[in-house]
């Protein structure tokens, strides 16, 4: 096995690469207006815009986008199968940070989930890595098993999943970001459904589910974390306190309506600080403020056309531990994108959680565009696309000799 193949870089996914340049750039923008010092109509031409724009965290993030670019191309170069050796002692290290944390980590955001470089003022956030590290473990241990018996069959294989999830959610969750450690939860899911474990399994695992979940309320949650769970189910219950958040947020949305403010306009609610992290886990009600109901359908469906372009990869890939790969980033992306969208219109409780590509964020970007990285490798190394080649110039020499 070759690790490197120049010839690769004919079958580049351009689809994919076009797609996230366009979110991180409408992110970009985004980022811009809702961290603008509020318009009042004053203004005069492109300086009296550039004026009101608060352009720190639009920098950072570039930055952030450039550093994630760095990482994506990283990934995508060498054959995945270079994973595999090397995922163990990335799982044994990532584990190892999870449990720092609560040594020398910082608390943001009611998580002690931060390392903080005062120096080079950055902040890494071990559960963002986590999540792409428990993809490529998860994926090796479910393709072995594919492998052998053509699906997961052997106990051994899911009582290993299931354990090499369980070990980073709980450092994850006592942090506590329940947030993330629902995303690795859905990891899990994606890929032993795409390792197609038996039926029985899956309903064995709701049914422990339904049962753990009221016993993870009742002794696992904090108060805060059960208050926002009752204001989700009961949005008049503490409309200034746990639900304050999601009710300003849909306040924000409300007053976009259906088309939409439009960005860097005047004194809207995002910018006069009506959502709390506004550039982060509530950006997209900034995002529907200004561009609407529309724009907001808009971004959904985007992101979703890259969730199923996704899938289409796993599907055509090589191998089982490609098509695990690719499943299990598709289901980090769509975990995200369920969990912070729904939190922002009242469908789910409200978790820290990002928007990918969207929101301001290193550790997030980084992890993201790792993803991406993984899902082009796989893709390069399409086998479909190799033989197409080959019948391309096998056709081109007959013409030649004729």
């Amino acid at each position: 096995m070759s690790l490197y193949d120049k010839k690769d870089l004919r079958s580049i996914d351009w689809f994919t690469i076009i797609m996230v340049f366009a979110l991180v750039g409408f992110g970009l923008i985004a980022l811009c207006s809702v961290l603008a010092t509020p318009f009042d109509g004053t203004e005069q031409g492109l300086t009296g815009i550039l004026s009101r724009l608060n352009l720190e965290y639009v920098q950072r993030q570039v930055i952030n986008f450039l550093v994630g670019l760095a990482g994506m191309i990283v990934f995508m170069l060498f054959d995945y199968n270079i994973f595999k050796p090397l995922i163990t002692y990335a799982y044994i290290a990532i584990v190892g940070l999870l449990a720092l944390l609560f040594v020398i980590g910082k608390v943001r955001g009611g998580a002690q989930g931060w390392f903080v470089f005062d120096t080079i003022q950055r902040n890494i956030q071990p559960a963002e890595l986590s999540k792409i590290v428990l993809v490529v473990m998860l994926a090796k241990i479910a393709s072995r098993g594919m492998d052998a018996d053509g699906r997961i069959l052997r106990f051994k294989d899911i009582a290993l999943c299931i354990v090499l999830t369980v070990i980073p959610f709980a450092l994850v969750a006592l942090q506590p970001d329940m947030g993330s450690a629902f995303v690795l939860i859905v990891i899990l899911v994606f890929i032993l459904f795409a390792a197609r474990i038996k039926w029985y399994w899956m309903v064995g695992a709701a049914v422990l589910a339904g049962t753990a979940l009221p016993l993870t309320y009742f002794f696992v949650l904090e108060k805060y974390q059960q208050d926002r769970i009752i204001s989700f189910l009961n949005p008049e219950y503490d409309p200034l306190g746990a639900g304050y958040q999601v009710s300003q947020s849909k306040l924000v949305i409300g007053s976009g309506q259906l088309m939409g403010k439009g960005f860097f306009n005047q004194a809207t609610l995002a910018q006069l600080k009506y959502i709390p992290e506004r550039h982060t886990d509530f950006i997209y009600s900034g995002i529907v403020e200004a561009a609407g109901f529309i724009g907001g359908a808009i971004l959904i469906v985007a992101l979703f056309v890259l969730a199923f372009r996704w899938l289409y990869i796993a599907v055509k890939a090589r191998d089982n531990f490609g098509m695990l790969l690719a499943v299990g980033v598709t289901g980090m992306l769509i975990a995200h994108v369920f969990e912070n969208i729904g939190m922002t219109i009242g469908l789910m409780p409200m978790t820290g959680i990002p928007l990918p590509f969207i929101s301001y964020g290193g550790s997030n970007m980084l992890t993201n565009m790792i993803g991406v990285g993984i899902v082009l490798n796989v893709y390069m190394r399409h086998p479909v696309k190799k033989k197409r080649r080959r019948d391309h110039a096998q056709v081109r020499d007959e013409v030649l000799l004729d």
